[in-house]
């Protein structure tokens, strides 16, 4: 295991190339969100951007949108460089969103992942997440060796 240590900081424009390249890493060319998509997402006004930093490098980031007075929140992307998966990186940027979008009245947070994305699956329902849908045909190209999604939800609580 590599070291887990490090620090959660807010995403910046400055921080794009490097998002740009871990979500490529992280995604293929038909599901990773394009350099346009991922500068608005950053600058949104309604989003969470965080990024797990350890030696002023981007090691996993995390994009929640959020829509004020909705109490529901969207996980856009999460994203842990391959290298350094299975140090707790993704559990610990899914906290802090989770503690971020509390004062915002969010107590409701949605996600979609690859039906194959086992890692991810097993991610989220050990941080409080439940399946509530399948999505058929939701990602144009196969990704994990599927088409399909799971729509799960948390319940945010004190």
């Amino acid at each position: 295991m590599l070291n887990s240590g490090g620090f959660i900081r807010e995403l910046e424009l400055i921080d794009l190339n490097r998002v740009i390249e871990l979500e490529r890493k992280c995604f293929d060319e038909y599901n990773a969100y394009s350099s346009q998509q991922l500068k608005y997402l950053i600058i949104s006004a309604n989003s969470c951007c965080l990024a797990e930093i350890n030696n002023e490098y981007i090691r996993g980031f995390i994009i929640v949108l959020y829509k004020n007075g909705s109490g529901v929140a969207g996980i856009e992307t999460l994203n842990v460089d391959p290298i350094f998966r299975g140090n707790g990186i993704g559990k610990k940027l899914l906290m802090a969103a989770e503690e971020e979008m509390y004062p915002k009245d969010i107590r409701r947070i949605r996600l979609e992942v690859s039906t194959g994305n086992i890692p991810a699956i097993r991610l989220y329902e050990k941080s409080g997440f439940r399946k509530t849908a399948i999505l058929k045909n939701y990602y144009k190209n196969q990704y994990f060796g599927t088409h399909n999604a799971f729509r799960m939800i948390k319940e945010l609580t004190t």
